[in-house]
């Protein structure tokens, strides 16, 4: 009660140097400053190739325009000015270049994407019998769509006193056509110059091109394919969602009133991805009822209790005693409550609860148990002031800026260590931790929680953003969540493979088509589905190709494999394919050499024909299908198979990422979810070690080739509406083309000859006996994955920036602000 409200943070002091030409002009004498001329010549033009070499590959938009804007400010001087001086002693250069240009003419801004850094030259010095002139020299470089307006804002100097009291602007627009102007009154105004004289203050004006027809009535869009495929992908992926989980689990009461309340939720979530404004009542259903509702949930499906013990009670209570001395010492060190009467207060909160502790217990009898009991109480009083200064705080509107964040990732965190809890039937100590780092990783990487600003005084500053979409607390944990329903989903796929009969269960089956619809929920390089204004990424083909591939993978026809059950009849199987396939090429020599041989009387007809007669008798005791035994899931179950061929299809993709580049993300969530990509074909990988013996196909090489077309076709999906765009060149279009199959490919390939290698090794035989270096046919799925490396490797090499904006697509901008 006797807390006081903490002040505010005190305005942000500048730390830049001080500008010597302030100094300078305020010791001239008045009539030199008046004797000061001040002009500045714009210059807009298309930028040339020259220009954008500095550029970041992929940064260039081919479809719209680069503009090169080039300020040159020339300011005169008469010869006794000690500016002069002062410019050739060339202090502060080149930190002090922009205030300099800023404080005697104006900071000048354009609108539109920055597509390098502004560039300053070092002033030049002119001399003669009237006087000197500097002049400043810079150039910005801007990216605008083919029909937006170039706005330009002469801001006022900032100088103190000016260094001059009027500016002569000439401006020479180019190939753009003067629109609008505001606070300027031209002094010659022709189609190629527009020129006028202002004070110290802020002007615009806008351009539009020249050559660009704007039409009289926007003709709107009577039909959106992006919006018709997102509406027609999201349907799909609800339906094999809830395939996926099936009828079982919806049989169960406490799983339909799980769906029913998580039902109820969604509307209230969705409303800060869908629109910027919200309520608290999101806040409340995010970090409250969703949790709450999950443990009730969790609490019904699992059939022990939690194996929580006092040890446990005394570490949680431990760590609300170090958040809340944390808090006890912002309270002393802001100016809350003085430094005695925290120590003072705390020692009185702990010293009678642990007492009343003691006081009930003391009947017990046992010593250990009392003292546990005194330490919690002891704990939770200091816990519950610090809790309570925390509040005192939050309604005084100074508060640590982080530990809202704190509270509602700590709420947040009960959604997981429910949901892994009902994923692996049973309580566990390590995925509560494991939760609760997750829960602030959601929440912010650790730079962003340890910066300087986190836990002093909230300074108000912008949130990271993804593209349009602001990273609010609640909206990191509707990805958070949205993250952790993806990675359910690969738990179920866990719980469903530890049995063999998962290869051919349709709920297996429905929740692997769902992974990879999620996988492939927006486009890799799609540059031109943009038809849509809203913050959510856009859903595209490329999911609906997914699960159209995938369907086919696994529906083909396959032949009657016998499935070993374990391991010893796998040997047993194998064994007898390698001795099928000696008999059949036993056979096919046989025929080879003998009618050569018979023509040359070393054979003799009933010789042949004995020799024939034991050949087929042995292969009808055997059969003739020897590649079976290369069909089968070699005695493992699915999810020990998955597992493996996920691992060597992520090694075999990641040197793509040099291509496609690195992800990154402002959190955990959004560092997932720009790192899809890397995930998409080990996912097909996964399908085809997962599914193996309903893969298409009867041997690994074959299986991997269908595996290839479904992946490639998938692939491929994302890039159709780019690769129909007539502005790109035939030429880039190629090498787009070539680069991903060639990543399909060897990725593909190299898996089907893992898979070879891995059948032969869980059998004891050696690679050799299938896979030979002295055959060619052999050697052809070896030599054409190292061309297909090779080949790609030179396609990435000689992308140009254009191919390089494609493959990597519209990539989101995240600003981080700290």
């Amino acid at each position: 009660m006797a807390a006081r409200p903490v002040a505010g943070p005190a305005p942000p002091q500048g730390t830049a140097a001080p500008n010597p030409w302030v100094a300078a002009a305020a010791r001239a004498d008045p009539e030199v400053g008046w004797a000061r001329t001040a002009a500045t010549e714009v210059t807009i033009a298309a930028a040339a190739e020259a220009d954008l070499n500095e550029v970041p590959e992929g940064r260039i938009d081919p479809r719209q325009r680069q503009v090169k804007v080039t300020v040159v400010h020339r300011l005169t001087m008469v010869r006794d000015d000690p500016l002069i001086e002062t410019l050739r002693h060339g202090a502060g250069f080149p930190a002090t270049l922009q205030q300099v240009t800023d404080a005697a003419f104006g900071a000048i801004k354009v609108d539109g994407a920055a597509l390098a850094p502004t560039t300053r030259l070092a002033p030049l010095l002119g001399s003669d019998q009237r006087g000197t002139t500097a002049t400043f020299t810079v150039t910005l470089l801007r990216q605008l769509g083919t029909d937006a307006l170039l706005r330009l804002h002469f801001a006022a100097p900032n100088a103190f006193p000016l260094i001059v009291t009027g500016r002569s602007i000439a401006v020479l627009p180019g190939e753009w056509a003067v629109l609008r102007l505001e606070g300027i009154t031209p002094e010659q105004e022709r189609r190629e110059r527009l020129a006028f004289t202002v004070g110290a203050y802020p002007v615009s004006m806008t351009l539009a091109p020249a050559s660009y027809g704007f039409a009289d009535v926007a003709a709107p869009d009577d039909f959106s394919w992006a919006t018709a495929l997102g509406v027609l992908t999201a349907i799909a992926l609800a339906a094999v969602l809830l395939r996926s989980l099936g009828e079982g689990w919806w049989s169960r009461i406490h799983n339909r009133e799980l769906g029913a309340g998580l039902a109820l939720a969604a509307p209230a979530l969705l409303i800060p991805l869908a629109a910027e404004d919200w309520s608290a009542l999101a806040y409340v259903i995010l970090f409250v009822a969703v949790p709450l509702l999950a443990l009730r949930h969790a609490g019904r499906v699992i059939p022990t209790s939690p194996p929580w013990t006092t040890r446990d009670l005394l570490v949680i209570t431990g760590a609300g005693v170090l958040i809340g001395l944390g808090m006890l010492s912002w309270s002393w060190l802001h100016g809350q409550l003085p430094g005695q009467a925290l120590l003072a207060g705390g020692a009185v909160a702990a010293l009678a609860a642990a007492g009343s502790a003691v006081a009930f217990s003391v009947d017990l009898g046992v010593r250990p148990v009392i003292i546990r009991l005194a330490m919690l109480s002891a704990e939770a009083a200091i816990g519950l002031l610090a809790l309570a200064l925390w509040l005192r705080a939050l309604l005084g509107g100074v508060y640590p800026p982080d530990s809202i964040r704190l509270v509602l990732a700590l709420g947040w965190a009960m959604i997981p260590v429910a949901a892994m809890a009902v994923a692996t039937k049973r309580w566990s100590r390590q995925v509560v931790v494991g939760a609760v780092l997750i829960s602030l990783l959601v929440q912010g990487w650790p730079t962003e929680w340890l910066d300087a600003g986190s836990w002093s005084l909230a300074v108000s500053q912008p949130e990271p953003r993804i593209g349009s979409l602001v990273l609010t607390p609640i909206v990191r944990g509707v990805l958070g969540l949205l993250l952790l329903g993806f990675v359910m989903l690969v738990l179920r796929l866990w719980r469903l493979g530890r049995q063999g009969s998962a290869v051919g269960d349709p709920v297996a089956e429905s929740t692997m088509i769902a992974v990879l619809m999620v996988l492939y929920i927006t486009p890799g390089g799609s540059i031109t589905l943009a038809d849509i204004d809203v913050p959510l990424p856009l859903l595209a083909i490329t999911s609906l190709v997914a699960w159209a591939t995938a369907r086919w993978l696994l529906t083909g026809p396959c032949p009657a494999v016998p499935e070993p059950a374990d391991q010893d009849e796998h040997r047993r199987l194998v064994r007898a394919a390698l001795h099928r396939r000696l008999l059949l090429v036993s056979e096919q020599e046989l025929y080879r050499t003998g009618r050569t041989r018979i023509g040359a009387g070393e054979l003799s007809i009933p010789a042949f024909e004995q020799q024939r007669s034991a050949l087929e008798g042995a292969m009808n005791e055997h059969g003739r299908h020897p590649e079976t035994a290369f069909a089968t899931s070699a005695g493992c179950p699915p999810w020990h198979n998955a597992v493996p061929a996920f691992t060597v299809s992520l090694l075999l993709s990641l040197p793509f990422a040099i291509v496609y580049g690195w992800p990154e993300g402002a959190d955990l969530t959004s560092f997932v979810f720009d790192s899809r990509y890397l995930l998409t074909l080990p996912a097909f990988g996964f399908l085809y070690g997962y599914f193996y013996p309903r893969v298409r196909g009867t041997q690994p090489m074959t299986k991997a080739l269908h595996l290839a077309a479904a992946a490639l076709l998938t692939e491929l999906s994302g890039y159709l509406p780019t690769l129909a765009e007539p502005d790109i060149g035939a030429f880039d279009k190629m090498q787009v083309v070539g680069i991903v199959v060639g990543q399909v490919m060897l990725v593909c390939v190299g898996l089907g000859l893992f898979w070879e290698w891995r059948i032969m090794h869980l059998a004891g035989e050696p690679w050799a006996r299938v896979r030979t270096l002295r055959s060619v046919r052999s050697l052809a799925a070896p030599a054409l994955a190292l061309v297909l490396a090779a080949g790609t490797t030179a396609a990435s090499s000689a992308a140009g920036q254009t191919v390089d904006r494609i493959l990597k697509g519209d990539q989101v901008t995240i600003t981080a602000p700290r």
